[in-house]
């Protein structure tokens, strides 16, 4: 006891100041292991989706795909669209049998009817006549007092039926058949001279076809450089007749063609020598309702063909 009469504390020993520092080494070490395994567990918890973020293929790899599949879906579309087509409805309504076809030259592209038949010529029969006689004969050679091309001129230009009918009796019917045969133009054919209306009363008619007249004017264009092509062709630039293929065409564009007329027949035939896309079209028509409707429709026709690129 000291002399104030307190209790004076005890001394800590050796050995409890050491137990307080092993108590306190292992509380902080403790927490330490706590710190650091709390970390490492978030780490690991976070590391896979930066993983996922970060894998470039997977991200590219659909994104290439829908790429592709959309080229190919436009290249698809435009190698399936439509061609142009002419629209032959008037034409068709024009007349009971319509018969039609269109040929552009520059590639090679047809338009047709697909109904090509034996039918009614009319005067577009003189086309053949005239291929037979220069053909066969000197267009100088004399005819009663004229020359054959003095004959076959009016024959196609005014549609001059005396003309034919001369050059019909000058050269022979069965000899002017035979000829048509061997020239491929199996629909066409005479029965009758012109305006024989004796023989038209006994079922005599005069045939050609949309084939035949296609096949005559293709040879016309790809010919038209040799005789007599050349001076068949001429012959057709100078038509007077004007109603049907080039009344609706523009002046400056050069149309080579025959017309043939009967009652309730129209008919057209001829080359559009258009300098960017010319083209050979036949119009051939049975039983027309109405001679000026089917005459506007042909050219309507023709003028639509002249818009096809």
């Amino acid at each position: 006891m000291n002399l104030l009469g307190r209790h004076s504390s005890p001394k800590p020993t050796r050995k409890a100041k050491y137990g307080w520092i092993v108590l306190l080494f292992v509380l902080i070490a403790g927490s330490s292991y706590l710190v650091v395994n709390q970390f490492f567990a978030q780490q690991q918890t976070v590391q896979p989706k930066v993983v996922k973020k970060t894998n470039p293929k997977k991200m590219n790899t659909p994104a290439t795909l829908e790429t592709t599949e959309t080229v190919s879906t436009n290249s698809t579309q435009q190698s399936s669209e439509p061609e142009p087509q002419l629209d032959s409805t008037q034409l068709l309504a024009s007349a009971e049998q319509v018969y039609y076809g269109i040929h552009y030259f520059n590639g090679d592209k047809d338009f047709s009817s697909n109904n090509s038949a034996p039918t009614i010529s009319a005067s577009v029969i003189k086309v053949f006549i005239m291929d037979y006689a220069f053909m066969q004969a000197d267009p100088n050679e004399q005819i009663q007092d004229r020359t054959l091309n003095d004959w076959v001129v009016p024959m196609i230009q005014q549609s001059d039926n005396n003309a034919a009918n001369v050059l019909i009796d000058y050269f022979g019917m069965d000899k002017l058949n035979d000829f048509f045969q061997a020239q491929g133009y199996q629909d066409t054919r005479l029965e009758r001279k012109m305006l024989d209306n004796e023989a038209r009363s006994q079922g005599q008619e005069n045939y050609t076809s949309l084939t035949d007249c296609m096949t005559f004017l293709k040879q016309l264009y790809q010919q038209q450089g040799t005789y007599p092509q050349s001076a068949m062709l001429e012959i057709m630039q100078g038509q007077t007749i004007r109603t049907k293929i080039p009344s609706k065409l523009s002046g400056d564009v050069l149309v080579a063609n025959k017309t043939g007329e009967l009652d309730y027949v129209e008919n057209d035939i001829g080359l559009v020598l258009s300098e960017t896309n010319p083209f050979a079209i036949v119009v051939l028509t049975q039983n027309s309702k109405n001679s000026a409707e089917t005459r506007q429709a042909i050219g309507d026709f023709a003028l639509a063909a002249t818009k096809i690129k």
